[in-house]
């Protein structure tokens, strides 16, 4: 018996020695873990070796890094793709795509890739809404912007209103705007005119329709300055054009007006008219893109250098109106592919730079250029445009004394290649009608073809050649200038809006 409490003391006092030495050893949680650390595994060690690599198991149930995440996916791409959403979170989560749009996320952002017809940040923007219709709301020029959709842009000489849409002039004499007395002229005629029954002499705005039809424009001019300038004869020609009678007869490069009217003087101020040194005769047209440049057709240059003048604020060839003045020329300019040799009209446009600075004046200021979508758009889509020149009233007649114009649509290009034996090419528009008697003439190349947009006038052709003139079935054949924006740019230095990297790589 005495053998049991001895063995019961026993064991009391080492149960009682054992409880208090509990707290020297279990430590803190906070101390134990400094000293018991567990190293990150990077898929080392025996049986991580053998096991998969598991998303859940090294970067869900535990924070990865980068470098386990990669062993994950065995594929960069894919991990940086994982990587993004595991640190940054998913900037997709909320849908901010609309439209069809697909989300791309990204470090603190996202892309959202936009089926064809949307753009924007989040496909918010239908881009059948934009440029293509009313021109986006913008006075001249449109082009669509991925982030804010339309954005407007100007002509030279003016700057974009407050409200992004409008354009201001910020001089006197804007390009193709005609002086306010000059316009007040025209439209005090246009009312008398509509009083009376008459067509409208003001030109629609642009539409999206195809197909052109044709408008009338305001008569009768007053005056302009220099002596009598005699018309010239048959003789005159053959002297200074020496191909003239073997060109083919039924084709001829000299245009001029048939079927139009007298324009007022100052409502076409941009035309000018080259004068022959010796004869003093008008052989050509051409107009005004600034102070010092002056833009025509290439054939009515070649072989001419030095054997002309140009004057501007011209009306009556035939009278001194105070308003003329002439101007020699510095440089030369024809387009470096035109070769008549090969073609008397591809490529039929040059540009001449003048002597010194014209003064603008309600007589004779700039026409307008556009970008390149701008122009083609407003030429094909314009119901008509306005064609002017001194040439002849009729095919094989006389000249005209005054200035002449006469409104032409566009012609659809398959019925325009199909009129002419000859080729037309792409750099080549046809305007005109095929029964009705109006048509450009010989003497009006290098002229103006014109087209007014939102109350400004844009250069969209060139008078360059046609068969006969106003030709049943026949139109006549104009340099489509929208193929030369970049070049007309390069050489001039005039901005013309716009201007794709496609424009600046074919260098036309």
């Amino acid at each position: 018996m005495v053998k049991i409490y001895a063995i019961i003391l026993i064991c009391s006092l080492l149960l009682e020695t054992w409880l208090s030495s509990e707290a020297s050893v279990f430590l803190p949680r906070d101390l134990a873990g400094s000293l018991l650390k567990r190293q990150k595994r990077y898929n080392t060690g025996g049986f991580e070796e053998m096991m998969k690599d598991n998303l859940e198991r090294e970067c869900y149930e535990e924070r990865c890094n980068l470098e386990e995440a990669r062993e994950v996916f065995e594929d960069q791409e894919k991990t940086i793709k994982f990587w993004i959403t595991y640190v940054d979170g998913d900037q997709c989560q909320s849908s901010p795509c609309q439209n069809g749009g697909k989300c791309e996320d990204g470090m603190n952002t996202y892309t959202c890739w936009c089926p064809a017809r949307f753009s924007g940040k989040n496909c918010e923007l239908e881009m059948a809404k934009q440029c293509n219709v009313n021109n986006g709301g913008c006075m001249h020029f449109c082009a669509v912007d991925k982030i804010y959709g339309t954005v407007c842009d100007c002509a030279r000489g003016y700057r974009l209103a407050l409200d992004g849409r409008t354009c201001e002039p910020t001089g006197q004499y804007p390009c193709g705007r005609l002086g306010a007395n000059i316009a007040e002229t025209l439209n005090s005629r246009s009312l008398i005119s509509a009083e009376n029954g008459n067509q409208s002499d003001s030109l629609n705005h642009i539409n999206t329709t195809e197909h052109n039809t044709t408008e009338s424009s305001p008569t009768d001019p007053p005056d302009v300055n220099r002596s009598s300038t005699p018309q010239p004869t048959l003789k005159n020609i053959t002297s200074f054009f020496p191909t003239w009678h073997t060109m083919k007869n039924a084709t001829n490069t000299e245009n001029r007006i048939v079927g139009g009217n007298e324009a007022t003087p100052g409502e076409i101020p941009w035309q000018v008219v080259f004068i022959e040194k010796v004869n003093k005769i008008a052989f050509c047209g051409g107009s005004l893109l600034s102070e010092e440049w002056v833009i025509t057709a290439a054939h009515c240059v070649e072989g001419k250098v030095g054997s002309f003048f140009i004057r501007v604020g011209e009306h009556d060839l035939s009278k001194n109106e105070g308003r003329e003045s002439d101007h020699g020329i510095a440089e030369y300019h024809i387009h470096p592919r035109y070769n008549s040799q090969r073609s008397l009209y591809n490529h039929d446009i040059a540009l001449l730079k003048l002597k010194g600075p014209i003064k603008f004046s309600d007589y004779a200021l700039s026409i307008c250029l556009g970008s390149k979508d701008f122009t083609e758009n407003l030429l094909m889509s314009a119901e008509n445009s306005l064609v002017s020149g001194w040439g002849r009233l009729r095919y094989g007649g006389v000249e005209s004394k005054t200035l002449q114009k006469v409104e032409l649509p566009y012609v659809d290009r398959i019925k325009c290649k199909g009129s002419s034996t000859d080729t037309i090419s792409r750099f080549m528009f046809c305007a005109g009608y095929s029964t009705i008697r109006k048509d450009s003439c010989q003497g009006d190349s290098g002229g103006p073809h014109a087209t007014r947009y939102q109350n400004t006038w844009f250069l969209t052709g060139i008078v360059s050649w046609g068969e006969e003139c106003a030709k049943e079935g026949k139109y006549g054949i104009y340099t489509r200038i929208s193929k030369y924006m970049y070049w007309i740019s390069n050489v001039t230095g005039i901005r013309t809006g716009h201007m794709s990297n496609t424009d600046q790589q074919n260098g036309y």
